[in-house]
């Protein structure tokens, strides 16, 4: 298998393919993401974006970095929910050792893999690759990452919420509907919307202190990448919800192959009592019922409140690989 060196420039046509058919698919893995972090994000990290091909065909992709003698997937997991390797179904034992084969050439002490999905190939296949090679491995528990599978209609999703939860969700949509005229929508669908994305971070900021924090001025800068990165691709989905035409929530999502992801939100906290900040976010799954999605990610945390209209547990594991 012939592994080469490439760049974003050199990639993304064949990157892009992939990671929209890899059995681990995921917004995280796309060449657009990536790239945003990288541009906006990198300190003296070095690219490492290695392509697996044979006869001609890309197989696999690491899209990972290098520091020191470490080596990781592309971007933190402070911001990037998931990580993983882009690679064809099948190919995973000839991409994984051609691999193995290139981090021992290259003097590469460590592979520190973070945000692996339970389920993923990588995790089925890699670490009994590396022992046979005499590589120590360690496989730890990283954080859960929560989802809802999505059902056919909304009355049926609310319908397999627990009791309670079914109850108070419909109590909240009541309330909130009784104190004014309510509208929720996207503005992202049919392009950038530059203006919108302050009033997003705004409420993002004021909705939790440690959101505030968060908020650095890199990661500011990231998110305005990001945003414009993902609209360009058709991905990104910015829902705000109105109370008598104030802006009191709002959502960032991403629409990937049939998975809607929630990657950050926030609200405006005098609203708190009418609960706009969870309400928008149902709302955000009735749109995924409506259109037909498959699941709806809810990502990296185990909030209570994401239990409360629909999340299961999903697994997110590390994998710390050394020679």
């Amino acid at each position: 298998m012939e592994v080469t060196e490439e760049t974003f420039d050199s990639l993304t046509v064949e990157w892009k393919a992939l990671a929209a058919k890899a059995a681990s698919r995921s917004v995280f893995s796309t060449p657009a993401w990536q790239r945003a972090w990288w541009e906006s994000c990198r300190s003296d990290e070095e690219l490492v974006l290695l392509a697996f091909r044979k006869g001609g065909d890309v197989q696999g992709i690491a899209p990972l970095m290098r520091s020191d003698e470490t080596v990781r997937f592309i971007a933190y997991s402070d911001v990037c929910d998931h990580h993983d390797f882009v690679v064809s179904d099948g190919a995973e034992s000839q991409v994984f050792t051609a691999l193995l084969d290139r981090a021992e050439r290259s003097g590469w002490s460590s592979l520190e893999l973070d945000g692996l999905a339970e389920g993923s190939s990588t995790l089925e296949a890699l670490p009994a690759l590396a022992r046979q090679r005499g590589w120590q491995v360690e496989q730890t528990l990283d954080e859960v990452s929560p989802f809802a599978p999505v059902t056919s209609t909304w009355d049926e999703y609310v319908q397999n919420l627990g009791k309670k939860d079914r109850h108070e969700l419909r109590r909240k949509l009541r309330r909130l509907a009784a104190a004014g005229e309510v509208s929720c929508y996207d503005v992202a669908r049919n392009g950038y919307p530059a203006e919108h994305l302050p009033i997003f971070l705004d409420l993002m900021k004021a909705s939790r202190p440690e959101k505030a924090e968060f908020l650095t001025a890199t990661r500011e800068r990231f998110f305005y990448r990001l945003a414009e990165a993902m609209a360009a691709e058709g991905y990104l989905r910015l829902y705000f919800l109105e109370l008598d035409g104030e802006k009191v929530a709002a959502s960032l999502c991403f629409d990937y192959e049939g998975d809607l992801y929630l990657y950050n939100s926030g609200y405006n906290t005098q609203y708190a009592s009418l609960s706009v900040g969870l309400l928008l976010k149902a709302m955000c799954i009735k749109e995924a019922v409506e259109q037909g999605k498959r699941r709806f990610h809810f990502l990296r945390g185990a909030e209570s409140y994401k239990y409360h209209i629909g999340a299961r547990d999903f697994q997110l594991y590390k994998l710390v690989m050394r020679h």
